[in-house]
């Protein structure tokens, strides 16, 4: 018996397969099978309603199976000596539409196979850094598999792909945050960060518009050519990562402002993940259209006017002072009439036809600003990391912190940071921001990661991530 894989659509016959089909004695397959193949079939054919039952035919038959008779499971039925005759399967089809390279996914059968052992082999082979694509049955669950795997960290992009090689064929790519959902029931589903890459460049979401401060630590990041997509604020590049763009770099904190609020709160509300930092150091200049007319406004973003408020009370401190969503915006705008002057990156003045009043503007020449990069997927260990968790204690109570901080001391686990902000939900209730040296996969922060777990009523690891070197 030969069992010869008859493609995942029409036209998509090997030509080992078709030889095999058209010189058969007898031919079985299921209803689909035998309608993808009936071009070239010569001989009796016979529908199959139980593939299990296979290994009763005779020796001589050709039995069609959609797809990769090896992929699918149907070559398990195969007695000895029996032949296989692979067809272009789905995965391989998949992987030319979403332009993956075949060598970067493993294949996960959830056919007839408990739901939760087929969710323990997805993360299994996401953990190793594998492109997962899935053969899935009516009980799959996407929704429920999608939140599996959020929960173990994994922001990631997932397609479903639906009639693949015929005429509806449709794929439709969203993340494990908001997956798309099957329109019927002959889909396949690929889950894993290789998906809308392809040949295209790497997207990367920064705060625009261009030459911001946010933009010169991404490329200071990345160690390939990227496209720049510039976004007004972090929660829209945090919600953008692992859909619009591959990855977010939005700034965290500054040596002497502090934290950045709404990076805070984009870490609490998005399913993202921080893969890197980079420390920046920040130099600020005052910038104009013109080097003579009178200055009676200043703008800014509200972190840059903070860091240059000495230098504002000697030299402007009539001048009116206006916000703008970024350093390169208030240039955009300073650019646009006279009188109006911009503290920003005196990069930013040729771009934008300004004038350099003033350089070095900032309070204290130590001043840098440390950007995360945001993306889909744990980065693996590298023995120089950092691990960044939110806690939310639900209820203060005498000694809950103390608790919570000595699973870290008795492991011997260093703190780099750890910060308190309010939960909006009541007076006196607080989040907590951790930062600790270590990687989620060894096993003393994991361990401290799953005791703290069971004693607070919330705990988001937002990510594991080469910590950054020396400012550059």
């Amino acid at each position: 018996m030969k069992i010869v894989g008859v493609g995942a659509g029409r036209n998509l016959l090997t030509a080992e397969a078709i030889d095999t089909i058209e010189n058969a004695s007898v031919v079985y397959g299921s209803k689909r099978a035998i309608e993808l193949a009936k071009d070239h079939i010569r001989s009796d054919c016979h529908e199959i309603e139980d593939y299990k039952r296979i290994s009763e035919l005779p020796d001589g038959a050709v039995v069609l199976s959609t797809g990769d008779p090896m992929l699918s499971g149907l070559g398990r039925f195969a007695k000895a000596g029996d032949a296989i005759v692979p067809g272009i399967s789905s995965m391989q089809v998949v992987s030319a539409r979403l332009k993956i390279e075949q060598t970067e996914l493993a294949a996960v059968t959830a056919h007839a196979r408990d739901i939760n052992r087929a969710k323990e082999m997805i993360l299994s082979e996401l953990e190793l850094g594998k492109t997962v694509f899935v053969l899935p049955d009516a009980r799959f669950d996407l929704q429920e598999v999608s939140k599996f795997l959020l929960d173990h960290g994994f922001s990631i992009p997932v397609a479903v792909c639906e009639q693949v090689a015929y005429p509806d064929e449709r794929i439709a790519v969203g993340t494990t945050e908001n997956p798309p959902k099957a329109m019927s029931d002959l889909f396949s589903v690929v889950i894993g960060s290789a998906i809308n890459r392809g040949d295209r460049k790497m997207a990367i979401g920064v705060l625009g518009p261009a030459g911001t401060f946010s933009e010169q630590a991404a490329k200071r990041w990345s160690t390939e050519p990227a496209e720049f997509v510039y976004f007004s604020d972090v929660g829209e590049i945090a919600a953008s990562v692992g859909n619009r763009v591959d990855f977010g770099v939005i700034p965290v904190e500054n040596s002497l402002e502090g934290s950045v609020g709404a990076t805070l709160d984009a870490l609490l509300k998005y399913h993202v993940t921080i893969v890197g930092e980079i420390i920046l150091p920040i130099q600020h200049a005052l910038l104009a259209k013109s080097e003579t007319a009178p200055i009676k406004t200043i703008i800014s973003h509200p972190q840059a006017t903070a860091q240059c408020r000495q230098f504002l009370q000697r030299h402007f401190s009539d001048a009116e002072i206006q916000v703008a969503a970024s350093t390169a915006h208030a240039a955009e705008l300073a650019s646009a009439q006279d009188g109006i002057a911009a503290i920003a990156s005196a990069d930013t003045a040729l771009r934008y036809g300004l004038k350099i009043l003033f350089e070095e503007i900032q309070d204290v020449d130590e001043n840098h600003t440390r950007f995360i990069v945001l993306g889909t997927a744990v980065p693996q260990p590298t023995g120089q990391d950092k691990t960044s968790i939110i806690v939310d204690l639900h209820k203060d109570r005498p000694g809950a912190l103390h608790e919570l901080l000595a699973e870290f001391a008795s492991r011997d686990i260093n703190l780099t940071k750890i910060e308190s902000r309010p939960t909006r939900k009541a007076l006196g209730e607080y989040l907590f921001y951790i930062d600790f040296q270590g990687h989620i996969h060894d096993d003393a922060i994991h361990d401290a990661v799953q005791s703290i777990e069971g004693m607070v009523a919330r705990l988001k690891v937002l990510g594991s991530y080469r910590q950054a070197g020396d400012v550059i």
